[in-house]
């Protein structure tokens, strides 16, 4: 039997505010198995939800923590965007009665997890590929068959480390690359998956989570697999998810 995919709402999911109480609010009202959030510490030390910086009146994540505690079934995925806040970020969660339902991906030092035992046992590690593989994105463009060769470097460096899912750019995913993840015994998140034939690619090909901004469409795709192919032209759909690559 095929295992069930995690649907992750991305910030701003559905055309909701990103990093805002209302895409938080809902992310929670969807069947998303989880939510994203970009985060970062504020000059007063506090964790604070931000892409690129700390704007003025944004969320707190303890306000994301205590508002997702209320709805036992979703977990947080927290894309961290600075590095250094592992440990912190993880404290907070379990504070807020979120332990065992955080995912870490981003800006994620392996090391820091192996040495924190309380986060490597209860968070999720999802490892960013361009943390580990340099100049990657060049790089595929330009080494053949780079992307066997990536898949390789991070199954490595997850082995390593005791970790077990590589965070990659759907844009960067071959099946051949799936092939030697699974073949290590590495699990993929990918991101950020929203037209509906690269949702049902990915649906069908056992990765661990997908992380999209149109959650409604992905569930429903997940939700019902004789609809997956759809579109203007679908016998063109039909060939094009059926090998993408």
């Amino acid at each position: 039997m095929q295992k069930k995919v995690q649907l992750t709402a991305h910030s701003g999911a559905d055309n909701t505010p990103e990093n805002s109480l209302e895409f938080v609010s809902y992310a929670l009202e969807t069947e998303a198995d989880a939510l994203e959030v970009d985060v970062r510490r504020g000059a007063d030390g506090i964790l604070y939800l931000g892409h690129d910086a700390v704007e003025a009146n944004v969320p707190a994540l303890r306000q994301v923590f205590e508002m997702t505690a209320a709805r036992p079934a979703i977990r947080v995925n927290c894309d961290l965007k600075e590095a250094g806040m592992e440990s912190a970020v993880y404290a907070l969660a379990a504070e807020c009665g979120l332990a065992g339902r955080i995912i870490f991906s981003g800006t994620v030092d392996a090391a820091v997890v192996e040495r924190d035992r309380a986060l490597r046992q209860g968070a999720e590690i999802y490892l960013n590929i361009e943390e580990y593989v340099p100049d990657i994105y060049r790089r595929y463009r330009e080494i053949a068959d780079f992307d066997a060769r990536a898949a390789q470097e991070i199954a490595a460096v997850c082995m390593r480390y005791g970790l077990r899912t590589v965070n990659v750019c759907e844009r960067l995913v071959t099946r051949r690359f799936l092939t030697v993840l699974e073949a290590a015994g590495i699990d993929a998140s990918v991101w950020t998956v929203d037209e509906p034939c690269e949702l049902t690619w990915f649906l069908t090909q056992g990765v661990r989570n997908i992380t999209t901004c149109n959650v409604l469409k992905a569930l429903e795709l997940r939700g019902n697999p004789g609809e997956r192919v759809i579109g203007i032209f679908p016998a063109v759909a039909r060939k094009f998810c059926a090998n993408p690559f």
